[in-house]
């Protein structure tokens, strides 16, 4: 890796950052930046997401933690085709946009004209039977005839927006529908994702082991559901077990030496003061 950031150039496996001012939060967020140069290096796979950064306030969730490791390494589960698959129907699930509030409102609206264009052609009609015994109707009749052709167009718009409610509400139904369909999914993903971490961490709780007991952590090596040391000895035996892609940004209160760092990681890293 290559590294050009806050005045200082490094290049190598194992970086020490120490006398530089960043801290970890930094580092790893350039690390993860696919647009940032000023540390050049391997992508970083999901796993580094949970033991990218190491020292001794670190928390994580230990199984996810040693799932994601064996994820790293092409592990897979009788599970991967179901979660694939429901993954695939999520991301088609567009829920419509209803504006259910606005079809009330303009059938409300609508009525109340039709309302009231009906009052004005029952006064003009009576007009034009009054206008007619005086021998006098053509201007009642005239603003009989225009009072009928809005009253039409009334009627005609009102019919409109009623139909355009039935539409909204039966979109409202889909929406609704399609909400439900997708809660359901996403509950039946969370459950085969945990179903994933755990048959994963039980499998490769060996492999856990072996590599908690090659590092000098301040816990007896077990599995991880057992696992009874401090949070950041679980992450650094999960650390060492995954294939991060990416360098480790560890703290020096772990290791005293990047080199040192690196070859118990069995991974690159940048050392930080913490």
């Amino acid at each position: 890796m290559r590294l050009s950031l806050a005045g200082v150039e490094r290049t190598g496996r194992a970086l020490d950052l120490r006398d530089a001012a960043v801290g970890p939060d930094e580092i790893a967020g350039t690390i993860r930046d696919p647009g940032d140069d000023r540390l050049r290096c391997h992508h970083p796979k999901p796993v580094h997401e949970r033991v990218g950064v190491l020292h001794r306030d670190v928390s994580v969730s230990l199984r996810a933690a040693v799932a994601a490791a064996a994820r790293s390494r092409g592990a897979s589960t009788r599970f991967d085709d179901d979660i694939e698959a429901i993954e695939a129907e999520l991301s088609e699930f567009a829920t419509p946009d209803v504006d259910l509030e606005g079809a009330r409102e303009r059938v409300s609206e609508t009525s109340a004209d039709v309302e009231r264009l009906r009052e004005r052609v029952a006064r003009a009609s009576g007009r034009v039977e009054a206008c007619r015994e005086s021998g006098d109707a053509e201007v009642a009749e005239a603003a009989l005839d225009e009072a009928t052709r809005e009253l039409a167009a009334a009627e005609t718009e009102h019919h409109a927006a009623r139909e355009a409610l039935e539409r909204a509400r039966q979109k409202a139904r889909e929406a609704r529908d399609t909400r439900d369909r997708r809660l359901a999914l996403e509950d039946r993903l969370a459950n085969l994702r945990r179903d994933t971490r755990r048959a994963l961490a039980e499998r490769w709780s060996g492999r856990f082991e072996r590599a908690a007991d090659s590092l000098p952590l301040p816990a007896n090596p077990s599995p991880p559901s057992e696992f009874g040391g401090p949070e950041w000895a679980g992450a650094c035996a999960a650390a060492r077990l995954a294939a991060p892609g990416a360098p480790l940004v560890v703290g020096d209160d772990l290791f005293s030496h990047p080199t040192r760092a690196s070859a118990a990681l069995d991974a690159p890293v940048v050392l930080v003061e913490v």
